[in-house]
C-alpha cells in the first residue's frame, strides 16, 4: 500500500510538471501567433489596398483620358457623339453607376439614357464639382446622396476638372460608383468572421464598411484614437472595445488621402490555439485520470488478492471443514487437520500422491462408487456433492473441479468435508412434525366425519330394522317374493353403508409413498367420505371435469386427499356460518378438474363471503387464522404439502364471488 501511494504521488507531480509545460508552451505560441497573425494582417492589408489602388487608378485613367478627348468636341453640335462616348466609358468603367460631364454655366451630360439635363439640376454645387474644382486635379470624393431620383442611395465620385491651355476651367467629367459596390468590394478583402476593413478619410471619417463587428464610429475615444493613424502611412495599433481587444491595421491609398484599415478581433485569433489548449489539458487530465484509476485498480486488486489469500488461509485452516486440494493431474497438494482428523490420516505422507490413494476413504457409499479424479474430469462443469457416514457421523463430501476462466480447463480439484449430522437431526425432527401436523389434521377431520357417518347412518339403520322385520312377517305368512325384495333393499343399504367405511377406512391408511393412480377416483374418495358432512350442513358439493381426458398421475395420493380435506372443510366452516345466519342460502362448493400441457389443476371454489384483501398474504403462514376456534395450520400444511412434498404449487386465484384455490401438480412428480 505505500509503495502505491509513492507512485500516486509521483503521477501527480509528473500531471502538474506536464501542465505547467503545456501553459509556458502556450504563452510562447500565444505570442508568435500574435506576431505573425499582425505582420500577415499588414501584408494582407498592403495587398488589398494595392488592388484597391490598381483598381481606383485605372478608373481615374478613364476619366481623365476621356476628358482629354472631349475637349475637343462642341457640347451643342456633338451633343449625341458626347453622350454615346459617356455611355461607352460608362460600360467600359468596372463599377461605373454614371459618366457625365458638366459646364460651369450648368449645362450637363449624362451617359445613362434614362437621364437628361433639367433647369434644376444644378451641376456647379454638387459636392464632386466643388471638390475637384478646388483641387483642380483627379479627385475622388467624399460620400454623398444622389441627384433627383437617386436620393436613397450614397455614391462616390471620382471627377476631373478640364482646362484649356491658358488653366480656364472649360469643365468637369466624373463618373459615379455607388457606395454599396464599393463595400461590397471591401467586404472580399477580408477574410476573418470576426472582423472587418473600412475605408477611412484623413479627418477620420470612415467612408465605407464591410461590417460594423457592433462598432459605433460616433464614440469620441474611438475617433481620438482614428486621428492617431494620421501620423504613419501604415501600421497596426489596439484598441480595447467593451472589454473586447481589436488589432487595427492600415495603410494609405496613393490615389486619395483615404486610408485603407483592417479589424481583427484579437480573440479570434488565438480560437484555435485556445482549442488546442483545452484539448491538451483534457487529453492530459484523463490520462492522468486512467494512470490514477489503474493504480488504484492495481490497488484494490492486489487488496482484493491479499484478502482473498488470507480467506483462502483461514478457509484452509477451518476447525469445522475439512479441505484437500489436488493440481490438474489430480496430485494431492494440500490437507487441513480437520480432513486428516475425520479420516485419520497422515497429510504429509499422502503430499504429492494421486487422489486415487484415499479414494476408498470418500467412496460415495449410495451408488457404490468411487468419485475421484477420473470423474470429475469427465464433468468439468458439474460439482459432485454425497453424504458419507463416518464414526456414527453423517459428512457432505463435495468435489468441485477448480477451472481456468479463459479456456475452461481443470486447474485442479477442491474437496470439501463437513458434519452434517445436527443438520440431519433437524431434518427428521421437522418431517415428525410435519408428520404430527398431518395427523393432528387427520384426527381433526376424523371427529367431524364419524359425528356425519353417525349422523348418516341412523336413517339406513331404522330402515334396516323396519325391513328386517317386515321380511319375518312376511316369511311367516308363507309370502316369499315381498320377502325377497325386503331382503335386496336391505343389501344395498348395507353395501352403501359399507362403501362409506371403506372409503372412510382408505382415506387414513398410511400411504406416503409416490405411486400411479387416477385423480378423479381421489377426488370420488374425498367428495364421498365429506358428502355427510356437506349434507348435514346443507351444503351442496359439484364436481366438474372432461370425461374426455386421462388423468393418470404420479404423486403422493394421501398428500392430495389430506390438502383437498383442508380445503373442503374450510370451504364448510365459512358455508355453515352463513346458513346459521341465512338457512335459506344456496350454499355450493364446486371442484373443477382440467389439465394443460404436462400439468393437472384441481381448483376449489366457494360462494361464501371471500377473504379479506389485507389478509391475502397472510392465510399461508402458520398460526395464523380468522376462525374463532381456528389453529392456523390448515393452510400453511396445505402449502407445505403441495410444494414441499409434491414439487406442485398452491394459490388463491380469486377472493371472492367466488372465493377460489387452485392445486397445481406436474402429471408425473420430478
Amino acid at each position: 500500500m505505500k509503495h502505491n501511494r509513492v507512485y500516486i504521488l509521483i503521477s501527480i507531480v509528473f500531471f502538474l510538471l506536464y501542465i505547467f509545460i503545456i501553459f509556458a508552451t502556450y504563452n510562447t505560441n500565444k505570442t508568435y501567433l500574435l506576431n505573425n497573425t499582425i505582420n500577415t494582417q499588414l501584408k494582407l492589408v498592403h495587398s488589398y489596398k494595392e488592388k484597391f489602388d490598381e483598381k481606383l487608378s485605372a478608373l481615374k485613367r478613364i476619366v481623365e483620358t476621356m476628358g482629354k478627348k472631349l475637349i475637343k468636341k462642341d457640347r451643342f453640335k456633338d451633343f449625341n457623339s458626347i453622350k454615346e462616348m459617356l455611355t461607352t466609358a460608362m460600360i467600359s468603367g468596372d463599377g461605373f453607376k454614371s459618366v457625365y460631364i458638366s459646364y460651369p454655366d450648368n449645362f450637363t451630360i449624362s451617359g445613362r439614357t434614362d437621364w437628361y439635363y433639367t433647369d434644376d439640376y444644378i451641376a456647379v454645387t454638387r459636392p464632386w464639382y466643388v471638390q475637384a474644382v478646388n483641387k483642380g486635379k483627379t479627385t475622388i470624393s467624399k460620400p454623398y446622396v444622389g441627384s433627383a431620383g437617386f436620393e436613397d442611395k450614397l455614391y462616390i465620385s471620382i471627377a476631373s476638372p478640364i482646362y484649356d491651355k491658358n488653366k480656364k476651367l472649360l469643365a468637369v467629367l466624373s463618373s459615379d460608383l455607388e457606395l454599396k459596390s464599393v463595400q461590397k468590394e471591401i467586404s472580399k478583402f477580408f477574410p476573418f468572421k470576426k472582423g472587418f476593413a473600412f475605408l477611412m478619410t484623413n479627418d477620420s471619417q470612415v467612408i465605407v464598411q464591410s461590417n460594423k463587428l457592433g462598432i459605433d464610429f460616433k464614440d469620441k475615444k474611438l475617433l481620438t484614437f482614428l486621428e492617431t493613424f494620421q501620423d504613419n502611412k501604415k501600421g497596426d495599433k489596439t484598441f480595447k472595445i467593451d472589454n473586447q481587444e481589436y488589432i487595427f491595421t492600415f495603410e494609405r491609398l496613393k490615389n486619395s488621402d483615404w486610408l485603407f484599415v483592417s479589424v481583427l478581433q484579437k480573440d479570434e485569433i488565438f480560437k484555435t490555439l485556445n482549442q488546442q489548449l483545452f484539448m491538451n489539458l483534457i487529453s492530459s487530465l484523463i490520462l492522468f485520470l486512467l494512470g490514477l484509476g489503474t493504480i488504484i485498480f492495481i490497488s484494490i486488486t492486489q487488496k482484493k488478492l491479499y484478502e482473498k489469500h488470507m480467506l483462502l488461509g483461514h478457509f484452509a485452516k477451518s476447525p469445522t471443514w475439512g479441505v484437500l486440494l489436488t493440481d490438474k493431474n489430480g496430485n494431492i497438494l494440500f490437507i487441513n487437520k480437520v480432513f486428516e482428523k475425520i479420516f485419520n490420516i497422515k497429510s504429509k505422507s499422502l503430499y504429492e500422491k494421486p487422489l486415487s490413494t484415499i479414494k476408498e476413504l470418500i467412496k460415495n457409499e449410495r451408488t457404490n462408487k468411487n468419485d475421484c479424479f477420473d470423474d470429475i474430469k469427465k464433468n468439468l462443469f458439474s460439482v459432485k456433492s454425497y453424504n458419507l457416514k463416518r464414526n456414527n457421523k453423517t459428512y457432505r463430501v463435495q468435489m468441485t473441479p477448480l477451472l481456468n476462466n479463459f479456456h475452461k480447463e481443470l486447474e485442479g480439484t477442491i474437496i470439501t468435508v463437513n458434519d452434517i449430522s445436527h443438520e440431519k437431526y433437524l431434518e427428521k425432527k421437522e418431517s415428525e412434525h410435519e408428520q404430527i401436523l398431518i395427523q393432528n389434521s387427520k384426527m381433526a377431520a376424523l371427529g367431524e366425519m364419524v359425528s356425519a357417518i353417525s349422523h348418516q347412518w341412523r336413517q339406513p339403520l331404522s330402515t334396516l330394522l323396519m325391513l328386517i322385520s317386515n321380511a319375518e312377517e312376511i316369511v311367516e305368512k308363507n309370502s316369499l317374493n315381498k320377502a325377497c325384495n325386503y331382503l335386496l333393499r336391505s343389501r344395498e343399504t348395507i353395501e352403501l353403508m359399507n362403501e362409506t367405511v371403506n372409503a372412510f377406512r382408505n382415506f387414513y391408511k398410511e400411504e406416503y409413498g409416490k405411486k400411479e393412480f387416477n385423480l378423479i377416483r381421489i377426488i370420488k374418495e374425498v367428495i364421498l367420505i365429506s358428502f355427510p358432512q356437506m349434507q348435514m350442513n346443507g351444503i351442496e358439493l359439484e364436481f366438474d371435469y372432461d370425461k374426455d381426458k386421462d388423468y393418470e398421475c404420479t404423486n403422493y395420493p394421501s398428500y392430495i386427499k389430506q390438502v383437498l380435506i383442508n380445503l373442503f372443510g374450510n370451504a364448510k366452516d365459512e358455508l355453515s356460518f352463513i346458513l346459521r345466519q341465512k338457512p335459506l342460502y344456496e350454499a355450493k362448493i364446486k371442484i373443477n378438474l382440467y389439465r394443460k400441457k404436462e400439468f393437472f389443476y384441481i381448483s376449489v371454489e366457494d360462494n361464501g363471503r371471500g377473504i379479506l384483501k389485507e389478509n391475502k398474504d397472510k392465510i399461508f403462514k402458520p398460526f395464523f387464522t380468522t376462525k374463532n376456534q381456528g389453529t392456523g395450520t390448515g393452510l400453511y400444511l396445505c402449502e407445505l404439502l403441495v410444494k414441499n412434498k409434491m414439487n406442485g404449487n398452491l394459490y388463491l386465484d380469486s377472493l371472492q364471488n367466488p372465493t377460489k384455490f387452485i392445486i397445481k401438480i406436474g402429471v408425473k412428480d420430478v
